[in-house]
């Protein structure tokens, strides 16, 4: 794999005009076909054989280097319809990840698993598998190179921006679309979904909470996303308790809360702090709820599935999503888009990741 730049160089590298078809490690090529895949994760269609393989290595880098066995090779496919792009992953991965961070009620406290600081290099023993794209929306330095960087600043470099953990940020003036697949907070909505998110340069914690990485937006009126399954209880000497909000009766090892089962009623609040604390010794909740994006940031579906030690993963989103400024846009089927993969072994950041790859759409 070619060097990978660091972020410290990375952030002040200005933009340079390039050659943008001569700094790919390898093309991905995309067939037209009649009609868009079923997806749930099988990848039955058959197609799919007929669609060329690019398989594509990765490694760790960067301080926090790779955790466990992100550290892969991903064999990918291409397909189009008229109006949508649809990919398949696969790749080997050990372990089927969805213990992430739960909640654990020991008798007498509540607390949540391998809550690891992200500038200690974050959770990798109960966390969540996922997968990561990057499209290059505007990024000459990136095509330049041929490769990525590690993406997460130094903590030191990062306090100088007025983090205190480590962040994400793209070199000066550039922008890359990020196609997230998380196994526990994406995998199990309806409909399965990849968290649409994209990378800028914006570095400063005045302005910027989420420093360079940050989410597609989504309506005001119309909240989406994942979130905490998190309740502030009352104990009766006043003292205030956190522990989880909801959970399923009967059943006291649970892994996954939708918003869809909370909807059905599957999934209950916990009413009072004496109903949290009569649950079972050894009852563990998840620790977040998964809820579908909306907007812009509920762009891309994706399903999953794991058997024998390996991922298939089936992704499909719009040629053009209508959000030039955060997506990558698929306008002219002539050119060359460029991407590389991420892959996280049940880590929080610990990943491999790949050089520059790029992808044509046959006629």
């Amino acid at each position: 794999m070619k060097r990978w730049l660091k972020v410290g160089i990375a952030v002040a590298v200005s933009v340079i005009s390039v050659g943008l078809a001569q700094k790919s490690s390898g093309t991905l090529t995309a067939i037209p076909v009649g009609y868009a895949p079923l997806l749930d994760g099988v990848a039955s269609e058959d197609y799919w054989a007929k669609a060329p393989v690019l398989e594509i290595a990765t490694e760790g880098g960067g301080k926090w280097k790779a955790a466990n066995k992100s550290e892969t090779s991903v064999r990918m496919r291409a397909v189009y319809t008229k109006d949508s792009m649809h990919l398949l992953l696969q790749w080997k991965d050990p372990s089927y990840s969805i213990d992430r961070q739960r909640w654990g009620f020991d008798g007498k406290i509540w607390s949540k698993a391998d809550q690891v600081p992200l500038d200690k290099g974050g959770a990798n023993t109960l966390y969540e598998d996922k997968l990561a794209l990057l499209w290059v929306i505007n990024a000459p330095s990136v095509v330049e190179a041929g490769d990525f960087w590690p993406l997460y600043v130094a903590p030191d470099d990062a306090a100088k921006y007025g983090y205190n953990r480590p962040v994400k940020a793209a070199p000066k003036g550039e922008t890359l679309d990020m196609w997230h697949w998380k196994l526990v907070r994406n995998g199990f909505t309806i409909p399965a979904q990849v968290d649409d998110q994209y990378v800028d340069s914006s570095l400063d914690a005045k302005t910027f909470t989420e420093a360079g990485r940050k989410s597609d937006p989504q309506p005001a009126d119309q909240p989406g996303g994942y979130y905490n399954n998190d309740k502030e209880f009352t104990a009766p000497d006043g003292t205030k308790v956190k522990g989880p909000k909801y959970y399923v009766p009967g059943n006291n090892n649970v892994y996954i809360i939708t918003q869809d089962m909370i909807d059905r009623g599957q999934a209950k609040e916990i009413a009072d702090y004496p109903a949290l604390m009569s649950m079972p010794a050894g009852t563990a909740l998840p620790g977040v709820v998964g809820r579908p994006h909306t907007g812009s940031r509920g762009d891309i579906l994706g399903k999953a599935t794991w058997r024998n030690g390996e991922y298939t993963l089936e992704i499909s989103r719009k040629l053009n999503t209508g959000d030039a400024e955060h997506d990558v846009i698929f306008g002219d089927l002539s050119k060359r888009y460029y991407f590389g993969i991420a892959v996280f072994d049940n880590t929080q950041i610990g990943h491999g990741f790949s050089d520059l790859y790029e992808l044509v759409f046959a006629k």
